[in-house]
């Protein structure tokens, strides 16, 4: 990432102006704008930029594109919005000779941060309808009572969630192979996938399996086979007493020392602690191998 404010505007994270009730819910609603107008062909030049905080405009009317490092570019229709994460070089607006008309949202916090780590917040064009939802999002984050501030994030929160899953539904309606190919998984937790043999199964090119999957489940595919194995090999080893090797052998792993090791790396303690670990609260644990 360059912070060269030479070529890269920086628009910076205000230093004050959270409140107690934003850090403890974990989401600040920075500020928001409405009714914004940009000129005709704004997006022509729009300077590269980028943002500490995440950023949703919402383009209601108008003619619009996006640019995301490092050369991505995509239309933007009335009714569709623009989400930006942190840090991500971007610039948009109108074009096609016409204005960009947008309500828009600033927003951080770990909540947000929580969001994009799961695949929740991604960059990009998304739709969301003509109707200008976020104008009431914006009227309760104006209010100071900490009640609509809650209101405010919880409504943000909603409005993401329901984006998301209107991704993911569009992915496995245009992709419907994917859902067969994530069965097969889960059916065979002990076979390790290659990437190739998944583009295979859905008929698609290595670069497009990898789009549609991070899509369709916010991780790549490696790293889904790889978390799904480990996430089941965490019940097996506190629903019974079966050795570490054992586990490892079950899930694919030929290799004890790999398999632990990956093991916390993901879950953040060796197998024989989580045993004793989780075991112990739950009550399932009799003995331990």
């Amino acid at each position: 990432m360059n912070d060269d404010k030479k070529t890269v505007d920086v628009h910076i994270l205000p230093s004050t102006g959270m409140r107690e009730i934003h850090k403890q819910y974990g989401l600040w609603i920075i500020r928001g704008g409405a009714s914004g107008q940009t000129p005709p062909d704004s997006f022509y030049r729009c300077g590269r930029r980028y943002f500490q905080f995440y950023s949703i405009s919402h383009m209601y009317d108008g003619q619009g594109r996006l640019w995301l490092e490092p050369d991505i570019e995509q239309d933007v229709r009335a009714g569709d919005c623009v989400i930006i994460t942190p840090r991500t070089v971007n610039r948009y607006g109108g074009c096609g000779g016409k204005s960009y008309y947008e309500d828009s949202l600033n927003f951080c916090g770990p909540v947000a941060d929580m969001l994009m780590r799961s695949g929740v917040i991604s960059n990009g064009v998304f739709p969301m309808g003509k109707v200008r939802r976020l104008l009431s999002i914006q009227k309760y984050s104006s209010d100071p009572a900490v009640d609509a501030q809650i209101r405010a994030n919880f409504e943000l929160q909603k409005l993401l969630t329901e984006l998301y899953l209107d991704r993911v539904s569009s992915a496995r309606n245009e992709y419907p192979l994917l859902d067969v190919l994530l069965e097969e998984i889960r059916e065979h937790p002990e076979k390790w996938w290659s990437v190739r043999e998944m583009s295979e199964m859905c008929n698609l090119s290595s670069d497009q399996m990898r789009r549609v999957f991070f899509q369709r489940t916010g991780v790549t595919p490696k790293l889904y086979v790889d978390r799904f194995k480990l996430n089941l090999a965490a019940e097996y080893l506190v629903g019974n007493t079966r050795s570490i090797a054992e586990a490892a052998e079950r899930f694919g792993y030929t290799d004890q020392y790999h398999f632990s090791r990956r093991f916390k790396a993901v879950m953040g303690m060796s197998p024989k602690q989580y045993r004793i670990s989780v075991g112990s609260i739950s009550g399932t644990l009799r003995t331990v191998s």
